[in-house]
């Protein structure tokens, strides 16, 4: 089995792949797009802007409750063979909401089909939010305090 296999079984869910893909830097996503032959495709939802609320729950144990909002760009394609791409991205980007649901939508054909043109992208992908989820732990943890009891000295006094 080859490491792209590997790499797509490991994200075969659909909820894998577009989190995935949410999460990929758009220069990445735009570098494998030129590479690919580009899909006939219609707009089902333009990219547009909306708001999600997002909740929280102390040590994830908690009632939930409200944190606050964030922007979303959400955006739906149907490329020419029928798939439905959706796309929900952190921030203002269309242009990633759209790439994102076209990936999304080149998938799901893959999948249909039984190719994998899309395979070594998500992949590559992959490897790549990997390596930077792994810079912001490392930034992170070398910014880490532990903190300590100190026991007062008890004396016979």
């Amino acid at each position: 089995m080859s490491s792209t296999q590997i790499a797509l079984d490991e994200q075969c869910t659909r909820q894998g792949w577009m989190t995935l893909l949410a999460k990929a830097p758009l220069t990445e996503l735009e570098r494998h797009w030129a590479e690919i032959v580009h899909p006939k495709f219609q707009w089902i939802r333009r990219p547009e802007y909306g708001a999600a609320m997002l909740q929280g729950a102390v040590g994830r144990t908690g009632a939930a409750f409200n944190l606050g909002e964030a922007t979303v760009t959400r955006c739906t394609v149907q490329i020419e063979t029928g798939e439905i791409g959706i796309a929900y991205v952190l921030g203002r980007n269309k242009r990633h909401a759209a790439l994102a649901a076209l990936f999304d939508a080149l998938v799901q054909r893959d999948q249909v089909k039984g190719t994998s043109t899309i395979t070594p992208i998500i992949a590559a992908l992959k490897r790549c939010v990997r390596e930077a989820e792994g810079a912001v732990r490392c930034e992170t943890q070398q910014s880490k305090v532990d903190f300590f009891m100190l026991g007062r000295e008890v004396t016979g006094e």
